[in-house]
């Protein structure tokens, strides 16, 4: 197999890649000009210690061709076996735009499959059970990221091109070692349960009612993408990488509440109170001063549910599945207080 790997050094990436290295096949990887994209590639390199199995592709997903080399475009053409797009973030000034130009260029490489990481967040603020196969619901998509990656799942679906699409839940840190590269997500709240461990336990934290969440330990979105991403099988296939144990956003935070020694939250009012409350003048200020992005609500709960058929028939018979969280929380909350505070 030969690859082409977009966000390698990401969180995701940096992860998969191993995953890619248990395989035979040459991995070109595509990093952007510049010292610290660079620099970023040789480290996770030599995280890698794959020799010259991984070749770096100068390109920035930010243009028209990637601005790939035309010398390289034609020596490799009909030659990539997969294309993983993992690359986050590029999609924003120009929603999808990123995602277009790789298109164009798994296109002209005549690619024979481009896998996409989309995320569970295209399903805006649709309620009730989201499938694999449901995706333009006339969902509202409430935020700039859930906009961005509508857009980026359209146009791979509308392309020329086999592809399988993946979207994975919440990813939060490794299920054996607690790792992350970066804040994001649930881990606003920790700091806000670090200050609340000063209260007695016996007093719960009054919260408004938070929708349901869902995570999964980047070691499992890894795994089981390098295995889906080789199955034989019908390709316009989409995989839903979620935990399928449902769980509210408040008994989520409980379990890292108890690794804090804070009191637990309790629900007791509707969320658009809380909402009220924000738009009271001077009130903003607030969740900011404890570290917590007035938007990460909407990235951290669900008004709706996710089934999983796809990927759990196609894991069967293999080790990979999602741990359950209470088994890795206190994992998550040691790594962050030994490396992030």
């Amino acid at each position: 197999m030969t690859y082409l790997v977009t966000g390698a050094t990401g969180f995701i990436g940096r992860h998969f890649i191993p995953e890619l290295l248990k395989r035979d096949g040459d991995i070109h990887v595509l990093v952007r000009p510049g010292v610290d994209s660079a620099d970023r590639f040789a480290c996770c390199a030599r995280e890698w210690a794959a020799d010259d199995r991984i070749r770096p592709v100068r390109g920035d997903l930010g243009v028209p061709g990637l601005g790939i080399d035309p010398a390289w475009l034609a020596e490799h053409r009909g030659t990539i076996d997969h294309v993983f797009h993992l690359a986050a973030g590029y999609d924003l000034t120009e929603p999808g735009g990123g995602t277009r130009h790789l298109v164009d260029v798994a296109e002209d490489l005549e690619a024979a499959l481009l896998h996409h990481v989309s995320t569970v967040e295209v399903a805006g603020t649709f309620e009730g059970l989201f499938t694999e196969d449901m995706f333009d619901q006339g969902q509202v998509l409430a935020t700039p990221m859930q906009r961005t990656k509508f857009e980026a799942e359209k146009i791979v679906r509308e392309s020329a091109l086999g592809w399988r699409i993946y979207r994975p839940s919440i990813v939060i840190g490794h299920s054996r070692t607690g790792e992350i590269d970066r804040v994001d997500g649930p881990y606003y709240f920790f700091r806000l349960l670090r200050m609340a461990a000063q209260l007695p336990r016996i007093l719960p934290v009054l919260a408004p009612k938070l929708g349901e969440t869902n995570m999964v330990p980047v070691d499992f979105v890894a795994r089981a993408l390098a295995h889906l991403a080789h199955l034989d099988g019908p390709n316009s296939t989409t995989f839903h990488l979620v935990d399928p144990r449902r769980q509210s956003a408040a008994e989520a935070l409980n379990l890292f509440a108890d690794e804090a020694g804070a009191p637990h939250l309790v629900e007791v009012m509707p969320k658009r109170t809380l909402e009220m409350m924000l738009r009271v003048p001077g009130a903003k200020w607030l969740l900011p001063r404890v570290g917590v992005p007035q938007d990460v609500l909407a990235h951290s709960e669900f008004t709706c549910w996710f089934d999983c058929r796809n990927t759990t028939a196609a894991l069967a018979g293999t080790d990979i599945k999602v741990p359950p969280l209470a088994g890795y929380a206190a994992l998550i909350w040691k790594y962050w207080i030994e490396n992030w505070v």
